[in-house]
């Protein structure tokens, strides 16, 4: 069962998502340093497309990751930076930056996530900028313990562009390596990101 304090953080993410308009389609993890999780999404929402993004877990606090969309019907992309700065095991805070038709927009917001037995994780996120929100609930089903399945639900509003609808995806968790990563004998250890 969930615990009191992460559903009052579902709750007030949900009422969020239901006031505002959706950044990050992509799933919410909870990765160890050094993980890069690979995310790939189609969605059959207002303008049908596809979504790919890559989040990788330098330290035990700090995530990076960037997304491309395409909006295939409305013939734009979106490309998003982002940071990930985690506050509580299942709660971070996002700042990152979205570019759509030669225009900027920074934006902030958070993010959520638990399990709701040993195969099913939720996740709600909510992104605002200027002219610009985000926001996505969804859950994960866990197919191998570094592959998983997603379903989300996703708005999105850039400047005068709105697109809502249904996400479908794989997500696979690779363990590249990262900063300060404690070994199994809770010892400091070093390890160095693998480049493509």
């Amino acid at each position: 069962m969930l615990e009191k304090g992460t559903k009052i953080a579902v709750v007030s993410f949900f009422c969020t998502y239901l006031m505002l308009g959706t950044a990050l389609a992509a799933p919410v993890k909870n990765l160890e340093t050094g993980d890069l999780n690979v995310d790939f999404m189609i969605h059959n929402s207002s303008d049908s497309g596809s979504n790919f993004n890559f989040d990788y877990k330098i330290t035990h606090s700090l995530t990076v990751g960037f997304e491309k969309t395409n909006w295939r019907s409305a013939g734009y992309k979106t490309n998003e930076t982002y940071a990930q700065f985690n506050f509580g095991p299942n709660s971070r805070f996002i700042v990152g930056n979205v570019s759509m038709d030669s225009h900027n927009k920074s934006f902030f917001g958070g993010a959520t996530n638990g399990f709701l037995n040993e195969d099913w994780d939720y996740y709600v996120s909510q992104v605002v900028g200027s002219h610009f929100r985000e926001s996505q609930v969804g859950l994960s089903y866990k197919l191998t313990d570094d592959l998983k399945t997603n379903f989300t639900y996703r708005i999105s509003k850039f400047n005068d562009k709105k697109c809502d609808g249904f996400y479908w995806g794989l997500s696979y968790r690779f363990d590249i390596g990262g900063i300060n990563r404690e070994n199994d004998e809770g010892d400091s250890e070093y390890k160095f990101p693998l480049i493509w």
